[in-house]
Parts: C-alpha cells; structure tokens; sequence
C-alpha cells in the first residue's frame, strides 16, 4: 500500500497565495452588500425591421446575474432600479442596453446582427471578412485554451480544430508533440527484413510540418504564454497558405497575442494550483511479489524449450547474474509461509545453503516501479498582464511563471518555464505609427538520467530489477540490480540532465496609412536568437553480488555538454489596398516581399572519468584519449515576392487569385527558384435574389473551391555539395596518438529541386436560424511530387549507394467536418445559455512513386497506404497437440527453443495454401501467408466542446478521440508481452489470471481454460527474430481507437455590482480537470499503456528505436491526469 504525497510547504503557500485573496473578496463583498429599492419593469422584445416578437431573448441587469428570458410573444417582466441598465442579447442581434429611470415599461426593438458572418479573421499579411474566404481557414478564440494548464498550447489545441493533428509522444512539460496540418507524419518504424525483428526507420521526401508563426515570427507553440493569445488561425490549404511560399507546404498556424487595452489601464492576475497524477499507474497492475514472479520466471523459462518428451530447461541463474533453482523456489516458500521457520521473512542467502553453487539468491519483493515514482506531483502557474493605451500610444506587458515538480520519487526533476511579452505602438502623426513588439522564453528543465542516456529507466527496470532483488544487501551496500537503477546517482543528483533555453525575439513595425482604410504599407525588422545548452552526467554505478566483490555497471564516468545558438533575421514589406468601390464591389489586394536568413552553430564535448562526481567539471576530469568533440553548423537564406488578390461582386461572387516567387540557397543555383500560384472561387448562394424565400431561417450559405501548389524547403543544408567529414582514426596510433581522417559523404545528386505540394480543395460553409446552428464541410486532395528519395540502384562495382533525388510522389485524401449549435432558455427565471460543437476528419496517404525493384512489403512501395501493417491471420489457438499435428505445418516461427507449434500455441493460417506456414520473399509478388491486417495511422479523428452558462455559474466540457487505430505492439515491448518478451523481465497481473492454463500430464497437452486471452507461457515468444509474437498477426493485433474527456471546468464569476465596489472589475474563480477519463477497447487486454502514447522510447535518450535490443513501446514519460483550482481577477 503507498501513501499519497502531501505537497512540500512552497506548495501549501502557493494554494494560500492564490485563493486567500479571493475568499477575502467574497467576504467583503457580502458584508458591504447594499440593496436599494427595485420595482417590476415590464416590455417586449421585437425585430426591428419586421416588428414581430421574438421569443428566448435575454434581458440582464448590467453587472449582475439578475436576468429573464423573453416568452413566446416577446413579453418579459424583471425587477430593476431605476438606476439600472437592462441588456437585452438574442442570437443573430445585436445587442441593445437602456437604462431604466423612471420607467416601469421597456420595449426593445434590436437589429440583425451579422457579425459572425461578418467576422474578421486572420489570414496570411492581413485579414478578411469570413464571407470573403475562399480558403479552408479555423479560427480559434484564445479564451477557448487560456484556462487550460498545460505547459504547452500544443496539449490544449488537440481536438479542437479539423484538420490539425496533434501527435502526442508522451507527457512530459518538455515535448509539445508533433504538429500537422491535414495528413501525418510519413517516416515510420518496422523490422529489418523478414528475418530480422530489429527495427529500421524508412522515410520518404524532405518532411515538414505545419509552419508556426508568432506575431508574424516563425516560432515553436511551446514558447506562447496561452493567456497572451487573442486568436489562433490554421490555414488548411494552399490557396490559403499560397503568400507564405516554401514556408508553408503543409500549412500554417497564425497565432495572433492580445493588444493593449485602450483608454484605461487594467492589470489582470490569473494563478492556479495542479494536482497531477499518472493516467496509467503501472505498479498496480505489475506483479511486484517476488514469490509469484520467481514461480513465474521458471514456468516461462521452462517453456523455452519444453517439448512433448522433455519438460524443459530449469533455469540457473537470473539474468546471469544471482542464482536460481528448484530449492531456492522451495525455500521461498518456507520463509514466506512457516513463521517457525529460522529464516522466516530473511531476504538474504545463497544457493551453496540449499546444496547448489555458490551464488548469491535473495528473497524480496521490491516494487521498483514504485519505488522511483511518486503518486502525485504539482504545478503552480502565475500570469500578470498590465495594458493601457490612449488614442496615440498604447502598451501591454504581461509574464508568466509555470513550474511543475517531478514524478520521481529519487532524483531531483523540475520544470520551469518563464514568460515575458511587452507590446507597445506610438502614433507619428496622423499616417505613421510605429510599432514594437518584444518577447522572452526560458525554460530550464533538470530531469534524473539513466547512465549512458540510452534507455528510458522503465526498460532498465525490466532488464535489470527483477522484484526478488531487494535496494541494499544484507552489509548495507547496494545491489548490483540497485546499482544499474542508478539509485545513489539519482538519490545524490548525481545522475541527470539539465536543459536551458533562451528564446528572445524582437519586433519593430512601421505603418505608413497615407489613405485611411484604404492604402496601408508596413515595413518590419526581425531578430530572434535562441541559445540552448544541455548537460548531462553519468557517474561510476558500483554495486555487489557476492560480498567484498564490487561490480560495476557503468565503469566509466563523463560529463557531456552540447551548446546550440541559433540567429534569424527576417523583414517584411507589405502593402495593403482595399479601394472603396460600392456596395455591389469589394476588394483587397496585398503584395510584399519577405527576406529571411538562419544560421545555427552546435559545439558538443563529453570528457570522461570525473575525479570528483558530487562537484562535475570539465577541469576535474582524467579523459586522455577518451574524449568527443563536434563542431558543426549550417547556413541559410529564403527570399520572396508574394500577391493576393481578393474581389467580390455582388457580396456573393468572390474570387481570388495568390502567387509567391521563392528563392532558397538549399538548393543548387540553377534550381534555386520556384513560382508558386494558387487560385480560389466562392459563392455566395444565400445572397441570391431568387434566394430571399430563406431569409427568415437561412443567414449564410457558401460554396467554395481552390488549387494551388507550395513548395517545399524543408531539406538539410548543403545536400547538393560533396562534403567531407574530418574524424579520428579508430584503429590507428601514431606515436601514442589517433591521427585524424578525412572522409566523404559518399555521392551527391546530379539535380536537387523543389518538392513540390498540389492542394484541391471544395468546401461548403453554412449558417442558419440565426447563426444558431452553422457548419462547415472540406473535401480536398494533395499531391506531393518530387519528393526526396534515394533513386535507382548502381552497380554494386561502383561501391557506392545511390544518392538521393526528385524521384517519389505521394497522394493524401480527407475531409472535414464541423457542427455547432448555440442557443439559451429560461431557467429559474434566468437565460442558460449552451452551446455544442462536433469536429470529425480524417485523411489518408498513399505512395505514388517510390523506388523498390524487389517489392518489399515492408519499404514504401507504389499504391502503399502509410500506415498499414502487414502479419499473419490466426484462427485463435490449438487446443490439443493434436490438433496441432494436424494443422498446416509451422517451421517458419521459433517458439521459444522449437520451430513448431503446440496446444496453447497461435494457429496461424494458410493463406497461399502450400500447406506451410511462412513469408515468402516477404515481397508484394511473393508475401507467403501475409496479408495487410491493419493500419497504425489514427483515422476519424473528433472533437466534442460543450458548454452552459447561467447566473454566473459555467461549465465547459471538451471531449477529445480517434475513432480507428490498430497497434501491435512490438517486440521489446515488456509492459505488454512481460515474460513472453525476456522470462526475467516483468510480469503484468493480467498474465496471472487471463492466460492458458496447460496440462502437461501427457504428451498431447491440452488448454485446460479455453477462452483465456494471452497463449502459452513461452520465454522468448515475442523477443525471437522470427517468434510466433514478435511477428504481426490479427490475434494480438490492438484496438487503439479511444475517447478522453479532456478537459472538463466548472468557474463561477462573480456579479460585478459587488466586485465593483472594491474596485475589481472582474473575478472569476474556477475548478478544471484535464485527461480525467479514457475509453479505450485496449483497456481489455492490457491496463499498461495510455493509447494516445503508445510510442517508442523517449526523445530525451540517445535512441527512440523500437525492435529487438531496442526501446519497448509505453517505456515513455506517462499522460498526467490534472485537477486545477484558479482563479482570474482583473482591476
């Protein structure tokens, strides 16, 4: 049983800094409470252009949650004073206020308000009404992520808009995930050959993803402070993204920060407190009792290589490291079952004691996952924005400060992150005004590291720290399974990793509006540099098997230090003209230029053998020769030209026409151009004369279509040059000294271009019953040409490998989907306002043209779907020897020791029916009895929002899912496959009581539970190059589709006729959980993984391979379930 963690005191203070304030308010608000005499006031609300009533309409005392709902003839009665001011709102109307004086009867008559329709959205150098768009644009309010306590913006927006796919690898404050826009990624893991269960990387063209820009600033998610934000814009397709060029291949996102409030200075303070637990407790389904794991690890063992006619090999040892036998398990239960025993409840001895070899044993029960893990962690977040302006200057400062404690129980982990974001603008004249705009990002993160920074500590614990091994021996010195847990470095910080970046970027603006609305130009300067430094320390880790005898695990200690700087410099020029031509005409041309230059440098140096671990520096080291050093960089230089023009005619014929002209130095200088056109038209069709019959219920109905083509510059520096590498020599001393050498990169294309990104988009936007109910729909298609592949094969005689080229292509379809619908009601005399929003998509991708002569099913290939998974399909499992006598013969598989199948065994079929079981080539000619069983690409993907508000009391819900995924989980993956993986690795509950039961009493062996799930308990079943598990099948193929509530807030904000009255304006406190729920059918086979990070390793460590000797799937840094309480209060 563990204890839940009490926060340490800094936590308690910051609950009290937070929320003292705000309970001393509401005290001062109830007791300073003065009510004045109010009367009934009675009216009707009415359209005022057609005089008929209007029934749901909202009338509200200003500043108060005082309020009714006009009746079905558009009658209303509220009390009121005649100081007050009545508000009265309706859907599709502006709103209207009156105040009540001597009055006892108000009437409203309220105009149509076409503001949703008519909102201005962000777009690429400006912005357009939303009925002038012809692209596939999403805005997102900031309001809608800015409660929401994550260390990234990235985290908040999953789910939220179509078409945007965010790919979380797991839950660390560090990693935002990877951003796409309309697609995935395209590089992907799978084994080696048919043969081989180790896994290789295979990618296809230069990659990207969406392009992120702050303010107009290329920028990273990450570095936003959320409550900066006004409004988040996603160009989905390339008519959208078409005056960005190169930039913008696969879409963009405009994340546009809050200006100054004008005419009064406000400071607004928003803080909150976290509680954060694991979504997924994974000692709660370990077994972690070191008798039924040992019971286990021989039954495993033993089935290894145990046949009809021998019942195995016992197993000896543990790992090679402590002894085992029969008598040590006999002995286990002596001193765990008899308390008369001597040796009742001892956790210490050896083998030589029971008759055996000399070999240390011992009898714990450690949980080691535990063990280094707390049950719960905290974050505190703290913002502070002060604006202020008047006509002619206005500024706007604001901070932020995120911590977020650790979830190790050893070690010293802690994350912070520091905001700061001063915007300011000064009006020279009547046609000038310039502009600043000025923003810090620092974030340092120090984090416990495995030795050698290879493996995420889950896997360690699974080769290493089996549960009969206890911390310490019996003369107090460390295990050796401690010592390879790197208990002391961790318990001491001895063994860690500390990151620290600096991102400072720097904005200034001029706008010169010489006609006012009409004619605009701005010019812009850009700097941003980012500086990065990394260190890592990994000392001697000694520990003892046999007593007086150290063994060390790691032997040699370093230090390594890596130092990244990055500079970017950019400016603009634009020019905006949107020329006064009538009510039947509108237009809006923008033209520009845009100049943008990075350079990155990267120093890297690792000495080794620290003389003093507890004070690591570079100069209290003994390397000698045993040193790395790396010094490396790149430059480079984008230029371009870019118009839009966008014209409508009639309000309901709009066309627009984009081009940009790019020139990279990526590229060779006869290929370092490209144009880049897109074209779009829309219409209007509600706004058609022969249309006025739906105007009553119909307030915007539009069709649109767009083509248009990007390029694509996301290539490495310098491809297209023959470098060479200067290195030492491995093998070769010269007078005590490795000489250095010199080598080449190997063949470099003979042309290298642009990749090139088509985009075919139709879509349809609609709102109706006055912007009640609205929605949108998006087909489109893309095709991605001249992609960077390696081209055709040379002769083998050249002794070269063929270099890269643009020779692959590929084709992406989807759709999109939106419904929302709003409204409000009477309810205990007060308006409950809801509102509901469902976002679906989904898209896939296929390979037109890729080089692979030999077909091989598990490269790309022309008219592969990414994704998809090939593997054998299975009729369950034998039940008898029989009746696997009698089945297709299986020599391909290796079951443990054995190249055949037994009862309890997988019962592969026969697909090819040569009466064999097996892969072929492994080629498209030639699959053997494999066949496409899945795909791994998350499909039908959605986004639930819903939310209420009535008296001042909100609830919001947002609900967050994919609707198909397959996953198999590969090998090396021990929180699934436990001891069919290694026999000394973990063993999760679920393979207790959910696996075969076999009787070995005579040579046909038969199930003695059918129906159990996970099949015979085989070492080494899913670890084997070609064992019946590691290779893919249908029967343990995973279900990964899920749904999680996301976020779920419940606030109350207080009326502003008491919060007034002690000079705040506003106040606001809330309540919000995030992650708090998942649905999941993986959930009924395995309790180990969250399905939205079910990855390989973790990207902090030198390697997020998977496959055999790689790093298991789930082995990532856990989804954090957080409850938050806040509060925001504005002066």
């Amino acid at each position: 049983m563990k204890h839940v963690l009490l926060p340490p005191p800094s936590k308690k203070f910051a609950v009290r800094g937070v929320f003292t304030c705000a309970l001393a308010c509401l005290m001062m608000l109830i007791s300073s409470s003065v009510f004045a005499q109010s009367q009934t006031i009675s009216g009707t609300v009415t359209d005022a252009t057609t005089n008929s009533p209007l029934a749901g309409a909202a009338i509200m005392v200003k500043g108060t949650t005082v309020g009714t709902i006009s009746d079905a003839d558009g009658s209303y009665r509220i009390n009121a004073k005649p100081t007050d001011v009545l508000v009265c709102t309706f859907f599709g109307y502006k709103s209207q206020e009156v105040t009540v004086g001597n009055r006892s009867a108000v009437n409203f008559a309220i105009q149509e308000d076409n503001t949703q329709i008519d909102e201005v959205v962000v777009v690429g150098y400006g912005t357009l009404k939303k009925t002038q768009l012809v692209g596939a644009v999403e805005n997102l309010d900031g309001e809608e992520i800015a409660s929401r306590t994550n260390a990234s913006i990235t985290r908040s927006l999953q789910g939220q808009i179509p078409g945007l796919n965010i790919i979380q690898s797991d839950g660390k404050p560090n990693h935002s995930g990877a951003v796409y826009i309309r697609g995935g990624a395209t590089s992907y893991q799978t084994r080696s050959s048919t043969s081989s269960s180790s896994n290789s990387t295979k990618s296809i063209g230069q990659g990207g993803s969406a392009l992120v820009l702050i303010d107009g600033v290329e920028g990273d998610l990450s570095s936003v402070n959320p409550e900066d934000i006004e409004t988040i814009s996603v160009l989905k397709d390339a008519a959208s993204s078409a005056v960005y060029g190169a930039r913008a291949a696969f879409g963009v996102i405009l994340v546009t920060t809050k200006e100054a409030k004008k005419d009064r200075v406000t400071v607004n303070y928003s803080g909150s407190v976290s509680l954060n637990r694991r979504t997924v407790i994974w000692e709660d389904h370990l077994v972690s009792d070191g008798l039924v794991w040992a019971e286990n690890f021989a039954e495993y063992f033993q089935g290894d290589a145990r046949t009809p006619q021998s019942s195995g090999v016992f197993p000896s040892d543990v790992n090679k490291e402590i002894g085992f036998s029969q008598a040590y398990l006999e002995e286990f239960h002596r001193r765990r079952e008899d308390p008369s025993y001597e040796n009742y409840g001892k956790l210490y001895g050896n083998l030589k004691d029971l008759g055996g070899a000399d070999k240390t044993v011992y009898y714990g029960s450690t949980d080691w996952v535990g063990l280094y893990l707390k049950d719960y962690n905290f974050t505190q977040t703290h913002n502070l924005t002060i604006s202020g302006g008047s006509e002619k200057t206005n500024f706007s400062v604001s901070g932020r400060y995120y911590n977020q404690d650790g979830i190790y129980n050893l070690g010293n982990e802690d994350f912070k992150q520091y905001n700061l974001r001063a915007k300011g603008s000064v009006k020279l004249g009547k046609m000038f005004t310039l502009a600043n705009n000025t923003s810090m990002y620092k974030r340092k993160y120090h984090q416990p590291f495995v030795v050698n920074g290879s493996m995420p500590i889950w896997r360690q614990i699974e080769h290493r720290a089996q549960p009969i091994y206890p911390v310490y021996n019996e003369d107090g010195t460390l295990t050796y399974a401690a010592a390879s847990m790197v208990y002391e470095g961790w318990n001491e910080d001895q063994a860690y990793q500390e990151e620290n970046t600096l991102d400072i970027a720097t904005t200034t603006t001029l706008t010169f509006e010489p006609i006012k609305d009409v004619l605009k130009f701005t010019g812009d300067f850009t700097y941003k540099g980012t500086r990065y430094t990394k260190d890592r320390l990994s000392p001697v880790q000694t520990g003892y098997t046999t007593p007086g005898i150290p063994h060390e695990y790691n032997p040699t200690s370093y230090k390594s230090n890596w130092r990244q700087n990055t500079d970017y410099v950019a400016s603009n020029i634009v020019g905006t003209w949107t020329p006064k031509l009538g009510e039947n005409h509108s237009l809006n041309v923008v033209a520009g230029w845009n100049i943008e230059k990075k350079n990155y440098r990267n120093m890297y140096l690792q000495l080794r053998n620290l003389l003093y671990p507890s004070q690591p520096s570079f100069e209290l080291t003994d390397s000698g020769e045993y040193y790395s050093v790396t010094d490396s960089g790149w430059d480079k230089t984008m230029v371009g030209v870019f118009a839009r023009v966008n014209y409508t005619l009639l309000n309901r014929y709009i066309f627009e026409f984009a081009g940009r002209y790019d020139g990279s130095s990526l590229f060779p200088s006869n290929q370092r151009w490209g144009f880049f056109p897109s074209g779009s038209i829309g219409w209007r069709v509600s706004e058609e004369p022969w249309m006025k019959w739906s105007r009553d219920w119909l307030d915007n109905f539009k069709i649109r279509a767009n083509v248009g083509s990007l390029g694509n510059a996301s290539i490495g520096a310098y491809q297209f040059l023959n470098l060479w590498n200067i290195d030492k020599t491995e093998n070769i001393v010269i007078d005590g000294i490795k000489p250095n050498k010199t080598q080449t990169d190997g063949l470099v294309p003979e042309s290298l271009t642009w990749e090139t990104v088509t985009t075919y988009d139709i879509g349809v936007d609609f709102d109706v019953l006055r912007n009640r109910l609205s929605g949108s729909f998006d087909y489109y298609w893309r095709y991605t040409n001249d992609m960077l592949i390696t081209g055709p094969d040379y002769p083998e005689i050249l002794g070269e490998s063929s270099p890269k080229g643009n020779y692959g292509s590929l084709k992406t379809k989807g759709w999109e989907a939106s419904l929302a619908w709003r409204d409000s009601f009477k309810l205990g005399g007060k308006p409950f306002n809801y509102n509901v929003k469902v976002s679906v998509w989904d898209s896939r991708t296929w390979v037109k043209d890729f080089y692979n002569i030999d077909g091989n099913i598990y490269n790309y290939y022309d008219g592969k779907e990414l994704g998809e998974i090939w593997g054998f399909r299975t009729d369950g499992y034998f039940l008898t020897n029989e009746e696997a006598n009698n089945w297709a013969q299986d020599t391909f598989h290796k079951n443990g020791n054995n190249f055949r199948a037994y009862a309890g065994d997988l019962k592969f079929l026969d697909l090819n029916g040569d009466g064999k079981i097996g892969v072929g080539k492994g080629t498209l000619d030639d699959p053997g009895d494999l066949e496409r069983i899945g795909n791994s690409m998350p499909r039908y993907q959605y986004g639930i929002n819903l939310g209420a508000n009535w008296n001042g009391i909100g609830l919001s819900v947002f609900i967050q899912g994919v609707g198909k995924r397959d996953w198999y989980p590969r090998t090396e993956s021990g929180f699934f496959w436990g001891m069919y993986n290694r026999p000394y690795g973990y063993l999760p509950e679920v393979h207790t009581t959910d696996a075969v039961i076999m009787d070995y009493s005579t040579e046909n062996w038969r199930v003695t539970n059918p129906g159990a799930y996970y099949t015979r308990k085989v070492a080494y079943a899913a670890n084997r190059n070609v064992g019946p598990l590691t290779y893919e099948n249908d029967y343990y193929l995973q279900d990964a589709s899920y749904w999680r509530i996301k976020n779920i807030t419940v606030d109350y904000t207080f009326p502003q006729e008491l919060t007034r009255k002690i000079r705040i304006e506003r106040l606001k406190i809330y309540v919000s959980g995030e992650n708090i729920f998942t649905h999941s059918p993986i959930f009924k086979h395995t309790k180990m993984f969250d399905p939205e990070v079910i990855g390989t390793g973790d990207s902090d460590y030198n390697t997020t391979t998977g496959g055999l000797s790689g790093v298991g799937e789930g082995y990532s840094y856990p989804m954090l379930k957080t409850w938050t309480i806040g509060l925001n209060v504005t002066f």
